[in-house]
């Protein structure tokens, strides 16, 4: 059966260490000078020419509520109020049959995404769900110091005690069920927890001695064998910094642009993938284009292009 599409625009960006109120997403979907391709006109090229099935529902937006929250500093309930109206889009998607790309923003969106994805999958239909978290960062801060962009996993699975955030329990990602990409950049307490909750860790030491090619298919072997599901969680800065520097938090040393094509092209190859994020582009910092251009050829790859 062919897969249908819904590209989500969620261009919430304001918990980082940079934060911007420029659309991101429309940064990728218009056309600009430094660059000779837009999302709009690609995914007009796939639908018309190819007959793909995508459809991009536009932006869940920052409400006034929410901007009223950030300017008054309460960043908790600002994520808490966006993440339940992106949690609210991706789930119409999954009861139309269709396959969500969630266009960021920070990596906190991912609070709303994979909640949507538990409730759909895990808890009313009783699915395991792999989560793919390909990122220089860990994303599992669990405490108060730092930018909320830094604790999204921390608080999917729970583990941040702080500020009234509860994750229902049949929504939690569990930790087993975490996959780290690409991880090379840990906070002490980051490092702690990872060990011990026993969360499997393929960062960039690990993908230097076995090969990324032999990384991606242990991977695969145990997301085919041991899942009903598979979500990816895509942050720009797993890219090798010294090359992709259009984020707030570039790092060298990352993943090569064919590497991250082929991750995503696999990983979104499988029946079992059921969407995507991906988030930290900002626009203003891509000097040449080339980012946005590989941008698009990620997600291009979700849709099963990758010649």
């Amino acid at each position: 059966m062919k897969k249908g599409f819904d590209i989500i625009g969620a261009p919430f960006n304001q918990l980082g260490c940079v934060t911007t109120e420029q659309n991101t997403v429309d940064g990728l979907r218009e056309m600009d000078e430094r660059s000779w391709v837009g999302l709009t006109d690609w995914v007009q090229v796939r639908t018309q020419r190819w007959a793909s099935d995508i459809v991009d529902l536009g932006d869940v937006v920052v409400t006034a509520e929410v901007k009223n929250f950030i300017d008054n500093g309460d960043k908790d309930k600002a994520l808490y109020n966006y993440a339940n109206d992106l949690k609210s889009t991706l789930l119409n998607s999954y009861q139309n049959n269709r396959i969500p790309i969630t266009i960021g923003g920070d990596h906190s969106i991912a609070v709303g995404t994979l909640q949507a994805t538990m409730e759909f999958y895990q808890k009313e239909q009783g699915k395991k769900v792999a989560v793919v978290w390909v990122d220089a960062h860990a994303d599992i801060n669990n405490s108060l110091d730092s930018n909320l962009h830094g604790k999204p996993l921390a608080l999917l699975m729970n583990q941040y005690h702080h500020n009234e955030w509860n994750i229902p329990t049949d929504l939690e990602v569990k930790p087993e069920d975490v996959y780290y990409i690409g991880v090379r950049d840990l906070m002490r307490n980051e490092f702690d927890l990872i060990n011990e909750l026993n969360i499997t860790n393929y960062d960039m030491p690990f993908i230097e001695k076995h090969g990324f090619n032999t990384v991606v298919e242990i991977l695969i072997a145990k997301l085919e064998q041991d899942y009903d599901h598979v979500y990816l969680s895509f942050d720009y800065d797993a890219l090798d910094g010294s090359i992709f520097r259009a984020c707030a938090t570039p790092n060298v040393g990352g993943l090569t642009a064919r590497e991250a094509l082929h991750l995503v092209h696999t990983i979104s190859s499988s029946p079992k993938f059921v969407g995507a994020d991906f988030v930290e582009y900002m626009p203003e910092l891509d000097e040449n284009g080339v980012s946005k251009e590989l941008m698009i050829k990620l997600i291009d790859a979700v849709w099963g292009f990758r010649a």
